[in-house]
């Protein structure tokens, strides 16, 4: 382990995620309630195929020496066959423990590549830098202990690749809002802040998993930072006092009885009068 950019460390990923500071994904747990925050931190979880997907999106765009040490692509075997069974035996000893990807993936891998270093203003980011640098600091409002882990940083922007099904405008704006990418934008700008002392702007590479693999790159601007800081320094207070009292409760604290209602989208009646006429 040793210094990058001052204050900014080179850690083992396994380190980093067994380090018990809270990170962007415990942030956006305890953001749905704390209930949730326990169970994720309590037991082990494993790996959806769509998670494992975006790790080996990241590790092979980006840390290629990494993909071929943490993954591997999945042979078919005969496994009714003696010659099956061998083979099998010796695929499964060698990749004990890396994440199985198919050959369709890594085929699907590759074209992402190759279209993200086809967007000029992705390849001028990704030309120089340093990939998934880990920094640590206290929140100076709570006193807790945070982390983040950049995606790749050259130390004049922060930047955050994401596989996405929608790369457009309009399409990642709803990616932004719905899976917390403000809350990580602002909780990774005060981050490199608290530890190097500068305020960099954040940077999103969206990339579609889908051909034609569409590649755009967006800057937050600066209503994206500051929802997402008015939502992780509520969570980080919510952490103190959970941590404080030892309660970790849901939805509902006090076993309330609430009123529900339809979302707005779906309560405007003159959409269906259209149908009904």
């Amino acid at each position: 382990m040793h210094l990058s950019h001052p204050g900014m460390l080179v850690m083992p990923s396994k380190r980093y995620h067994e380090d018990k500071a809270i990170g962007h994904t415990g942030i956006v747990k305890i953001l749905r309630s704390p209930a949730h925050l326990r169970e994720y931190l309590d037991y082990p979880h494993h790996l959806t195929p769509a998670m494992a997907f975006g790790s080996a999106v990241h590790a092979f765009i980006l840390e290629p020496e990494r993909f071929s040490e943490e993954i591997a692509v999945a042979e078919k075997f005969d496994r009714r066959t003696k010659e099956g069974k061998e083979a099998a035996a010796k695929f499964d000893a060698e990749n004990q423990g890396k994440t199985l990807i198919t050959s369709e993936e890594l085929a699907t891998l590759t074209l992402m590549r190759a279209a993200v270093h086809s967007h000029k203003g992705a390849a001028k980011l990704l030309s120089r830098g340093d990939a998934e640098l880990t920094v640590f600091w206290n929140d100076p409002a709570t006193g807790i202990c945070c982390k983040c882990r950049p995606d790749w940083f050259n130390g004049e922007v922060i930047t955050d690749l994401k596989s996405c099904v929608d790369a457009s405008a309009a399409g990642f704006s709803r990616a932004v809002a719905t899976l917390g990418y403000d809350v990580q934008a602002a909780f990774y700008v005060d981050g490199v802040k608290a530890a190097t002392g500068m305020e960099l702007p954040f940077i999103f590479i969206a990339a579609e998993k889908d051909a034609p693999h569409a590649v755009a790159v967006y800057r937050a601007d600066p209503e994206v930072i500051e929802v997402g800081r008015k939502k992780y320094r509520a969570a980080l207070q919510l952490l103190k006092w959970c941590q404080e009292s030892g309660s970790w409760p849901a939805y509902q604290p006090g076993g309330e009885i609430e009123l529900i209602s339809l979302p707005r989208w779906a309560a405007n009646a003159e959409d269906f009068e259209l149908y009904a006429t």
